[in-house]
């Protein structure tokens, strides 16, 4: 038997849409049960998730969304927004779903949005995950903010969106098999350049600090130790200084750490 690689794999999930509050909202979504929330990062969409789509079907019912202005999702109706913008139109997701308590998984940029969500819903969060956070830019100089904000869109225009997934999808993981990055590449066609630059904007401009308590009892923090994109001593510090103790070392494990070790990834989600 043929073993499908993971472009065709993701075909399983169809994307799907809907909507409310007069947005279009696209996610693939995949089992049943306890809600688990996939929140994918800056550069990346709901077909990312694919490994826990596929192998975690038996135990959760999984909700993988495309961010405003990725995949088929409506771009917010600001151009300067903050993790809070984000964190609405998930609520707004999720009630038109029906979908009450969840767990929630952010990645990346990710993981500043569902930390917004957190702040915002707790009522609605059974656990937090935050993996490979990118924490933001916020109280950085101005220069500093502007670079970051004008960084990826700039790329995205220059090398146009598969450019970009081969300049790019290599540093993301640890194992650059041809399958992994053939699905980078493939999630990154999906990428808009208005969803892109509002992303960019709320990396440059908020951060996750904002959103986050001391002592947070539902917050789960988990790191690639082969991660060249957020550090480890970063993300580390971060616990640290939130007193964060629920945190998760993934060896061998790049950005995409989900992507990358998806068995060990998994298992954490598993073991809350």
């Amino acid at each position: 038997m043929k073993v499908m690689n993971l472009v065709e794999q993701i075909t399983q999930f169809e994307l799907k849409t809907i909507q409310f509050d007069g947005v279009t909202q696209s996610y693939r979504e995949a089992g049943q049960g306890k809600a688990l929330v996939l929140l994918h990062g800056i550069s990346s969409g709901s077909a990312s998730w694919v490994k826990q789509l596929q192998d975690l079907a038996q135990h959760f019912h999984l909700i993988a969304w495309d961010a405003p202005g990725y995949g088929q999702s409506d771009v917010l109706a600001t151009d300067q927004p903050n993790a809070t913008d984000y964190a609405k139109r998930l609520k707004g997701m999720l009630d038109a779903l029906n979908v009450k308590d969840v767990i929630l998984v952010g990645h990346s940029l990710g993981a500043l949005q569902a930390a917004a969500f957190n702040a915002l819903y707790p009522e609605r969060v059974a656990a937090l995950v935050l993996a490979n956070v990118a924490q933001g830019y916020k109280g950085c100089d101005e220069q500093k903010q502007k670079d970051v904000f004008e960084k990826r869109p700039k790329m995205l225009k220059e090398l146009g969106a598969i450019g970009m997934a081969q300049s790019r999808g290599p540093h993301l993981v640890a194992h650059a098999t041809a399958s992994v990055l053939a699905l980078i590449e493939v999630v990154m066609q999906k990428i808009t350049l208005d969803g892109f630059t509002n992303a960019s904007y709320l990396l440059a401009y908020d951060s996750i600090q904002t959103y986050l308590k001391e002592q947070q009892a539902n917050t789960h923090v988990v790191m690639g130790m082969a991660d060249g994109i957020t550090p480890v001593k970063d993300i580390q510090t971060l616990a640290e200084t939130y007193k964060l103790t629920k945190c998760y070392q993934i060896e061998d494990a790049g950005h995409l750490s989900y992507l990358d070790q998806a068995e060990k990834f998994n298992q954490i989600l598993l073991s809350l």
